[in-house]
């Protein structure tokens, strides 16, 4: 600094220096091992507010943030298309493993026969991951007389708003149609959106992973963001939802897997031609993961690639 000679210029280089945007030495090198628009993500959607509060303090925060929300958000949609009623669940199925027996024979299977499965069976399935399985009116809130803002399912969600969206593909269900549909959680029932034969579509827009040809169906799993923006508004909830949409994929599988079905599971598809092909804005509504189930030979590797493995 000293050759610039001047005072002024070194109170100048002290005020940088004291502000962090300059250094007197070169920073460490970077550990980050992907690009920098993951790293953004990740120092994006932290918290960095050191906040310490009493419980008192906490509860009045949060009573006050909960008072300056707007009207309840629609948390759940209402799709053009005719209803499909599905027959009741046999959550019978679900009592007869032993839940250690479950958690063990799951196991995601790359080969499948293309066996159908009975509508029950898939009405049991999306009951289980996806259904309101307490019922849409929360007794507790009621009893305390809190305005209910979310709903209850198995899966654990933030706020209970449950970001979660199932749209199903239809491949070889007995009584229904081959086709796109969507879940109705809160009426436990199918929206017709697009009938015809979509394996074939659907396997390109997932990266031409053939090992998922002869699945009876698959589910693209939905982040609805708009019900999450509206309650937390700081972008580190984006995290949180994605732990929710992951909460909703295990319990599918177990669920899957107590029903004597075998499941595949994959993040890696082309996002705007699937968001394209379930007819949403990929923006509010985004799917961000694939779950297929169907009747499989519990082959993890498939035979195309035993060979090369070896």
């Amino acid at each position: 600094m000293a050759e610039y000679g001047c005072a002024h210029d070194y109170d100048i280089f002290s005020q940088l220096l004291d502000a962090n945007l300059i250094v007197k030495s070169p920073p460490p090198k970077d550990k980050w091992g992907w690009d920098v628009l993951s790293k953004i993500f990740h120092l994006g959607t932290q918290n960095r507010q050191d906040i310490e509060e009493a419980p008192d303090d906490f509860v009045k925060n949060y009573v006050d943030n909960c008072t300056s929300l707007s009207e309840v958000p629609h948390l759940f949609l209402d799709k053009v298309g005719s209803n499909i009623s599905l027959p009741d669940p046999e959550l019978n199925l679900l009592e007869a493993p032993s839940f250690y027996s479950v958690l063990k024979n799951r196991k995601t299977c790359r080969n499948f026969t293309g066996e159908s499965i009975s509508i029950t069976k898939l009405s049991t399935l999306l009951f289980s991951s996806f259904g309101l399985i307490h019922g849409y009116e929360w007794n507790e809130l009621t009893e305390l007389g809190i305005e209910q803002a979310g709903y209850r399912t198995a899966a654990a969600s933030s706020g209970s708003l449950h970001v979660e969206d199932a749209y199903v593909l239809v491949y070889n269900v007995t009584n229904l149609q081959p086709g796109l549909y969507y879940y109705h959680a809160k009426d436990h029932k199918l929206i017709e959106l697009h009938l015809g034969d979509l394996e074939e579509k659907v396997m390109r827009l997932n990266f031409n992973q053939f090992f998922s040809s002869g699945l009876a169906v698959g589910i693209y799993i939905m982040a609805r963001f708009d019900r999450s923006w509206w309650k937390y508004k700081h972008s580190c909830n984006y995290r949180i939802n994605l732990l929710d949409i992951g909460y909703v994929a295990q319990n599918l599988q177990l669920c899957a897997t107590a029903l004597e079905l075998q499941t595949w599971i994959t993040d890696h598809f082309l996002d705007e031609q699937v968001s394209k092909l379930l007819m949403i804005d990929g923006m509010v509504e985004s799917p961000l993961l694939f779950v297929g189930a169907g009747i499989g030979t519990n082959a993890a590797v498939p035979d195309k690639f035993r060979g090369g493995l070896k």
